[in-house]
């Protein structure tokens, strides 16, 4: 297998745009009811991925484990995993939900609710088996999130879409916690590790913007952390730090109620040029543009 830093890190908007699929949002992505069809290139997608098959087969590698999905399969993968499709049927077809990072830390409502998506970070993904009956919950929800999909102009649009997608994440949180202990796979120390660093992560990271921080409160030094976390998710503690901050700043500066200086404040930068000089460094946009720019 290539290594891994070879493999190319894919966007949801990067893969929309190779599939020719129109889509609003660069954070989360409802696929439509299609056949599928797909390449045979290696990729990792920056983004989670969750995927239930309805016809069909569909053949895929996952961080070199092989799986062959049929009806009511239903399958997960976290960013950075190494993913290559292999073989789908002429009559495939599936539901897909993809979401970023940053929009599940920014939408989920209290963040001590973290510790139900442990399965979104099993670094080799998850596969199980369902039946029709298992599967139903979920796929009734697709349904009414792809009815919805198309509505973004519509008044709660966002708050609508929110409460479905957690929903849906969390009947999958149930159905995974029930699942056969063979059908999913341990978790070693520096998986545990991210997953206590990404829940501290949710808590502080409006007030503490250092690594000790989080190296302290998990008991380790900062060098094995980084180790860790870049073992366990392919990027540094830092840059998750960073994502998680300017994430906090989007979602503050959509209040327009908040001047940017109270913003500064909430995020604990030492004035507002520093907040402005981070996060148009991490954004590419200052944060006045960024409130120029329409609501994706």
């Amino acid at each position: 297998m290539k290594s891994k830093k070879n493999i190319p890190l894919v966007s949801i908007t990067a893969m929309l745009a190779q599939a020719n699929e129109e889509w609003h949002s660069s954070e989360y992505f409802i696929s439509a009811d299609e056949y599928l069809t797909a390449g045979n290139a290696l990729f990792r997608p920056d983004y989670y991925a969750l995927f239930i098959c309805v016809e069909g087969e569909l053949e895929v590698v996952v961080d070199q484990r092989r799986m062959t999905l049929t009806p009511y399969d239903f399958i997960g993968a976290s960013p950075e995993t190494i993913i290559q499709v292999t073989r789908i049927s002429p009559d495939c077809k599936g539901r897909f939900l993809f979401f970023t990072r940053s929009f599940l830390l920014r939408n989920i409502i209290d963040p001590s609710l973290l510790d139900a998506f442990h399965y979104l970070t099993e670094r080799v993904g998850f596969c199980i088996p369902l039946t029709f009956k298992d599967a139903s919950p979920l796929l009734q929800l697709y349904e009414i999130l792809k009815e919805k999909r198309g509505d973004e102009g519509s008044v709660y649009h966002v708050e609508i879409i929110r409460s479905l997608f957690f929903t849906f994440l969390f009947e999958a949180a149930a159905i995974y916690k029930k699942n056969p202990g063979d059908a999913r796979h341990r978790i070693g120390r520096e998986q545990e590790l991210y997953q206590k660093f990404t829940e501290l992560l949710v808590l502080h990271d409006k007030e503490e913007h250092h690594l000790k921080f989080y190296a302290d409160s998990l008991f380790i030094t900062p060098k094995y952390l980084i180790h860790a976390i870049k073992n366990a998710c392919g990027k540094t503690p830092g840059q998750l730090i960073d994502e998680a901050i300017v994430a906090e700043a989007k979602l503050l500066l959509a209040q327009r109620g908040l001047s940017i200086k109270r913003v500064a404040e909430l995020l604990h930068f030492s004035n507002p040029a520093a907040f402005t000089k981070f996060f148009k460094k991490h954004s590419a946009l200052s944060p006045s543009v960024f409130r120029q720019q329409p609501e994706r």
